[in-house]
């Protein structure tokens, strides 16, 4: 009877431990792949994770954290899953909390499933952004100017209606520096203004440069265009042409003063003559 007993304990072991290895294998396929396009970052890169999660789940999204050398948070997104379970995501690298070089994680969440990868990260110093507000000089209008940068300062700006084009005056531009610039609509005349979302470039060069400089459009309504302008060290003229070329910018005062001098210049003619043909003999 004890020995019946044993037989029975033993086969009930053996089934249960034959039905745990389906299970086994099913909870070592359920693994989340994550792919990082690569294995060394500075501060500044943007980071791409890409993979896949085993099932997707509606209305379940997978959680990405980037975690520093000292295992704290220092980024953190959330996406929803393709229908094939693929993900992605992207992370500017830099801040407070990415302030240490060292070996970083990025760990992927899904239900109660996790993945993680690492990476080295080397921690570089950030530029010192600097903010400017220069007004248009030479025209009517109260125009401004307004962005950042992070190598010298803007001065001055102007309007040149020969070449479409506003021209900036730098100083202390004695390093590669980002110029980031907002210009507004207001400086197309008003007869184009309508116009100023088909403005598809905007062309930038130097008279210090003989090459045009590579230009980003990060934002472009049809009130103003921001623009990303990489400047070399050594710049101090900056000309950012409006194009195409049959939209006119506004006035200069120099047009202006022009007419208004002619027209002055011809009252008095006229009245002086008057007043000679009034003495009399």
């Amino acid at each position: 009877m004890a020995r019946y007993g044993y037989t029975v304990i033993g086969a009930f072991v053996a089934s249960m431990m034959l039905l745990a290895v389906p299970f086994a294998v099913y909870a070592q396929q359920q693994q989340i792949t994550i792919t990082l396009d690569k294995q060394s970052y500075s501060t500044g890169d943007t980071l791409r994770v890409t993979g896949n999660v085993p099932r997707v789940i509606t209305g379940l999204d997978v959680i990405i954290q980037v975690m520093n050398e000292r295992n704290v948070q220092a980024a953190l997104t959330q996406v929803t899953p393709a229908s094939d379970g693929s993900f992605s995501a992207e992370f500017r690298l830099g801040g407070p909390l990415m302030s240490n070089s060292g070996t970083y994680r990025v760990v992927v969440t899904y239900g109660d499933i996790q993945s993680r990868a690492e990476f080295a990260f080397t921690a570089q110093a950030q530029p010192t952004v600097r903010e400017f507000s220069v007004r248009i000089s030479g025209i009517q209008e109260n125009i401004t100017l307004r962005g950042t940068i992070t190598v010298g300062n803007v001065q001055s700006a102007t309007i040149d209606q020969d070449f479409n084009s506003i021209v900036l005056q730098l100083s202390g531009v004695n390093a590669d520096s980002k110029l980031t610039i907002t210009i507004p609509s207001t400086v197309i005349r008003d007869e184009f203004r309508d116009q100023f979302m088909d403005i598809e470039e905007f062309i930038v060069f130097s008279e210090e440069a003989d090459t045009e400089f590579p230009v980003n459009i990060t934002r472009h309504t049809a009130n103003e265009a921001t623009l990303e302008i990489d400047v070399p060290a050594g710049v101090e003229t900056l000309e950012i042409v409006i194009a195409p070329e049959n939209i006119a910018v506004v006035p200069e005062f120099g047009v202006i003063a022009a007419l208004i001098l002619a027209v002055s210049i011809g009252a008095f003619i006229a009245v002086s003559r008057r007043q000679m043909i009034r003495v009399p003999l």
